[in-house]
């Protein structure tokens, strides 16, 4: 069952080096998400961005088996993993180490991975579809 408890357990299980982000600092990470990437607050971010995104072809498997070949294991990201829609929690990590609780993890359904920059964006959607968002490179929806 994936709840906090299952996140807190996979972390320390697999000895993860996650510096979770919490209080002012999270408002601010979730205000940069949407101010960046999301218009308005639909159900799920990947309803609403505000760029095109680009569907990274998996070749109808999970996209987990694929992350390690888009990014890069040394890359530090935020990890934002949407719970229940309700809330996010955030971690900054090491792709390596998001890889490893990614493929731990009971229940995860949906997440994102934004670069330090806010330049660009990852998802693993509830539909397993894998998507990026390069802000510089994406077209708006809008234009």
């Amino acid at each position: 069952m994936f709840d906090y408890k299952e996140i807190e357990r996979t972390i320390k299980d697999n000895n993860l080096l996650f510096q979770k982000i919490e209080n002012a600092d999270k408002e601010w990470l979730i205000q940069r998400l949407y101010d960046t990437f999301v218009v308005g607050n639909p159900r799920a971010l990947w309803l609403n961005f505000k760029y095109v995104p680009y569907s990274i072809d998996c070749n109808r498997e999970d996209p987990y088996w694929h992350l390690l070949d888009v990014i890069d294991k040394n890359t530090v990201l935020y990890f934002i993993i949407n719970y229940w829609n309700k809330d996010f929690v955030i971690y900054k990590a090491r792709m390596s180490d998001i890889h490893v609780f990614i493929g731990d993890c009971e229940g995860l359904d949906e997440f994102y991975l934004m670069t330090l920059d806010f330049m660009e964006l990852y998802s693993i959607t509830d539909h397993d579809d894998l998507l990026h968002i390069d802000v510089r490179k994406n077209k708006k929806v809008s234009d």
